[in-house]
């Protein structure tokens, strides 16, 4: 007897795993439907069953290329691991929610007790507004968690959110390029595809991916004008790393816009990871800058 087959579309609603991230996983590690009718697509049920339990193994912290090789034995085997260690943490964890779908999702389940809400945004934007007008060790000092709604899936625009936020994020997203979507895997960050279940949303606040972790902060630290400054009335006898640090941070900030501008391009959809590596590159070469002027304050302080 032969097993039905789906077309991509309703496999995609079957197992949660998006169009895009189907076709690049058939791209990237050969993962082929049984059946192709010109350009359409065609899964069996067996298929069906092992995405299905893929997803879940990813949605637990797992990476795409640690489970696409694997036995339908060894993923149920994981999941099995995963169910008997699933237990409910000691307390509510403290949760932010930052979106009109969230909110509303929030109120229709308004009798579930697994979380315990503090604070609500309309938007992501709005979150952010809030996060900057506070002091930076008030910013959301009691919240363990902060749940971000976003339209479209946009990773430079998600480091600006996440500024200095001591919260764990979890990111539901309504819309989503591939490249986008593989940054945040890649990163361990924790994304939902819209419509998600309230159930999944409580899962992910609950129980943290593994290997889930803050994206570090590529928020400039000097502005132009503050670099030019440093770079022409910072002395420290017999030394030029100030400026030469400068021209580094310069240099590298140019080429992030540029990497920007080429990331516009379809066949070059990379930069835009190759731009925030630029970005994180930078930050870090403006935190040795700060180290250096904090440590020729020091030396004048002791004179």
């Amino acid at each position: 007897m032969t097993e039905e087959l789906y077309r991509i579309g309703a496999v995609s609603k079957l197992t949660g795993v998006t169009v895009e991230c189907l076709r690049a996983w058939e791209r990237r590690y050969g993962m082929k439907p049984a059946e192709k009718a010109g350009k359409t697509r065609f899964y069996s049920e067996t298929q069906v069953h092992r995405l299905t339990q893929i997803k879940r193994l990813i949605d637990q912290g797992h990476p795409i290329s640690q489970l696409i090789n694997l036995s339908d034995a060894d993923l149920a085997y994981r999941l099995r691991q995963y169910s008997s260690a699933s237990t409910l943490p000691n307390r509510r964890p403290k949760v932010g929610l930052a979106g009109t779908a969230l909110l509303l999702a929030a109120e229709r389940h308004a009798d579930s007790n697994h979380l315990e809400i503090l604070d609500r945004w309309s938007t992501a934007d709005e979150f952010a507004t809030h996060r900057l007008q506070q002091r930076p060790l008030q910013r959301h000092p009691n919240l363990d968690v902060v749940v971000l709604e976003m339209p479209s899936l946009d990773i430079k625009l998600l480091d600006k959110y996440t500024e200095s936020t001591k919260a764990r994020v979890v990111v539901v997203y309504h819309f989503g390029t591939t490249n986008d979507l593989q940054v945040a895997t890649d990163r361990g960050l924790e994304v939902l595809a819209w419509p998600a279940t309230w159930q999944q949303i409580e899962e992910a606040c609950l129980h943290p991916r593994r290997g889930s972790r803050t994206t570090p902060s590529t928020q400039r630290r000097f502005s132009d004008e503050q670099l030019f400054h440093l770079a022409t009335r910072t002395r420290i006898e017999g030394c030029t790393c100030p400026r030469d640090l400068v021209q580094l941070i310069t240099q590298i900030s140019a080429y992030a816009i540029h990497a920007e501008r080429c990331g516009t391009v379809d066949s070059a959809a990379n930069h835009v990871e190759i731009g925030l590596e630029a970005n994180a590159a930078r930050a870090s070469l403006e935190n040795a800058l700060g180290v250096l002027i904090e440590d020729e304050v020091l030396v004048q302080n002791a004179n």
